[in-house]
């Protein structure tokens, strides 16, 4: 069965081939055709794009597609069968949509994308949405109406999945997730097993002799990456054979989210959750190691318990993922580290590879590597 993009393509194909349209006339607009086919523009431009790369049509912005006065032999055109766009040398180009980026996460990200997309002759545009899904909309409105051929995004955090987003899915426009899935969605993602890594990064605590360990992130409600960390920390303590202490777990961290870090309300964010925090810190003073989902909550933690006179290595550990380095080359945070480079080679190969015709679905894991810091206390390393 032909994709919609497909049927559309086939349409404007089949009424050339026919004569009911000719060479210099105008053919429906991207609208009317979505229209006509009760699809998302983005299935009609797709459609149209392919018609202009094989020089089926000419488009002229302002002014709409036109029949080319130069048809190609049909006998050699492409049929439904193989009618996945592959584009030409100069218009070779790509969009990344990413919430933010920083030296403790993301940068390395973007060098990577960019590097292999630079390898493989094709352009990189890059869209930042600060974490909110008005702006993932956007940034995804604005790539497809540059013409980008396929886009890698790593999609906001929360419950509620971005509508066009899940378009793109539905009409298989070629699409890479990066660093989180989308539940009971098919799409093709890249990211590390962030279960195993904080799995490895609690038991190494448990080994070392804290009974009593928190988990601290932001809510793991509708972000695979925070969500399978949780259940790490859940399956280190279970293969051990002890129980989690569910007073032990704080999963209401907002301010180090991007969404809230460009709000203006982003100092009364950050303010309540020093005061979560501290009064986490208070309520359990059992807890001799902190495993946090974030660097920035591992450094608001860092921060909060040497004011309140807690000592960091000697009374309390912490570990984190994504530290960078501080002194002397030492990352500060005993750290997960993940292979950004890796993922950024890997998304960018397997969106290309959409745009050459592959349709198989990938869940793409890449390697991580546990880092000692000198924050922690370990003795098994």
């Amino acid at each position: 069965m032909s994709s919609l993009y497909e049927q559309i393509y086939n349409y404007i194909l089949n009424m050339i081939k026919e004569g009911d349209i000719k060479s210099g006339d105008k053919i429906p607009t991207e609208e009317e055709l979505a229209k006509q086919f009760q699809v998302s523009r983005i299935t009609s431009k797709k459609a149209l794009d392919l018609l202009s790369q094989r020089d089926i049509i000419q488009r002229f912005q302002g002014k709409g597609s036109f029949v080319s006065k130069n048809l190609p032999n049909f006998d050699s055109t492409p049929s439904s069968e193989s009618t996945e766009i592959k584009p030409d040398a100069y218009r070779k180009v790509i969009g990344f949509i990413i919430p933010d980026f920083t030296d403790t996460y993301g940068l390395d990200l973007v060098r990577a994308i960019e590097k292999r997309c630079a390898e493989l002759n094709y352009n990189l545009v890059l869209k930042r949405t600060f974490g909110l899904e008005e702006e993932e909309k956007k940034a995804i409105h604005s790539l497809l109406e540059m013409g980008v051929q396929g886009i890698i995004i790593l999609p906001v955090q929360g419950v509620h999945y971005n509508n066009e987003l899940l378009r793109m899915v539905v009409e298989e426009y070629p699409l890479v997730l990066i660093d989180r899935y989308l539940k009971r969605i098919p799409a093709t993602s890249v990211s590390i097993d962030n279960r195993k890594a904080m799995q490895d990064l609690t038991t190494l605590s448990l080994d070392d002799g804290h009974d009593n360990i928190a988990f601290i992130s932001p809510s793991v409600d509708g972000t695979s990456s925070v969500e399978e960390r949780y259940r790490g920390y859940q399956a280190a303590f279970s293969a051990k054979g002890k129980p989690i202490n569910q007073e032990h777990v704080l999963t209401e961290i907002h301010s180090t989210m991007p969404v809230h870090v460009y709000s203006e309300n982003h100092n009364i964010s950050d303010e309540k959750d020093r005061e979560r925090l501290i009064q986490f810190i208070q309520y359990n003073p059992e807890v001799t190691a902190y495993v946090c989902s974030e660097f920035e909550i591992a450094m608001l933690l860092n921060e909060l318990l040497t004011s309140m006179g807690k000592k960091v290595p000697d009374d309390i550990s912490i570990l984190c993922f994504d530290s960078p380095t501080f002194y002397l080359n030492e990352p500060f945070f005993t750290h997960i580290r993940q292979d950004q480079e890796a993922m950024g080679y890997q998304a960018a190969d397997l969106l290309i590879k959409q745009l050459n015709g592959e349709r198989e679905l990938h869940d793409c894991k890449v390697g991580y590597r546990l880092i000692q810091g000198i924050s922690t206390k370990i003795n098994h390393l």
